[in-house]
């Protein structure tokens, strides 16, 4: 089970404050919304994609089950962030709604047999699907293909259970600035995981002078993804591979 630990919370929380990724996301996921929509954002981490729909949701209830990920959400929304903003923390499948959702968001969450379950008991309408378009670790300094799953395992399931879906690719942006280089090191210290030494020439290779004194060091990196959109009423009742 994934665990935050508070260095990966720093990084993330800078990477995702010092980048347009969340904005530009949530303005393609809103393409997608009904109006005046009540939204469920699985496992969202520290919020920061939950604060960027708010704006095009009526109401938007951000699930994760660390508390010290969503305490990031909380304490955004208290700094005058989005108010239509409910953060709820345990395990999204023992906390269905009262009233199912208009649209559930699962973004990078899971097995795709997970996802659609919970979409199944959970939503009434749209449900938006996004996925790893890469198949290798990020942030590894050697090569190391990944065992999760990724957008191609997903279509590949959908297909399977004749599942209608709209689907494409998008590419954008979210590399991770660095307030040192030791930090830096400290960061492929958490994340690397293909068995290479991380040494401050290895990582240094990797990286990106900014010439700036808050965060002089930028690891650049494009994020491929692959961005499904679907309906509840199309998902069979039971949702299992052959």
């Amino acid at each position: 089970m994934f665990c935050w630990n508070e260095d990966m919370i720093r990084f993330l929380r800078d990477a995702s404050e010092q980048s347009d990724y969340h904005r530009l996301l949530a303005a393609r996921i809103a393409r997608e919304l009904p109006e005046h929509a009540r939204v469920c954002d699985a496992g969202c981490g520290l919020g920061y994609l939950s604060l960027r729909l708010a704006p095009y949701c009526r109401q938007i209830t951000a699930v994760d089950r660390s508390a010290e990920a969503l305490a990031v959400l909380e304490r955004n929304i208290a700094a005058g962030g989005p108010q239509n903003i409910t953060p709820l923390c345990g395990e999204i499948e023992n906390l269905p709604p009262r009233e199912p959702y208009d649209a559930m968001v699962f973004c990078f969450f899971g097995t795709a047999e997970e996802t659609l379950r919970l979409a199944r008991a959970q939503c009434r309408g749209r449900v938006i699907i996004i996925q790893k378009g890469w198949s290798e670790h990020r942030f590894s300094l050697g090569r190391k293909k990944m065992n999760r799953r990724s957008y191609a395992d997903t279509l590949a399931l959908l297909k399977e259970l004749e599942i209608p879906c709209r689907c494409e690719k998008l590419t954008l942006e979210m590399g991770q600035p660095f307030r040192s280089l030791r930090d830096a090191c400290r960061f492929f210290e958490i994340y690397e995981n293909s068995g290479a030494a991380v040494t401050e020439e290895a990582v240094r290779a990797r990286l990106t002078p900014t010439g700036r004194q808050d965060f002089p060091w930028y690891l650049p990196q494009p994020k491929e993804m692959g961005f499904i959109t679907l309906e509840t009423g199309d998902l069979p009742d039971s949702i299992n591979r052959n």
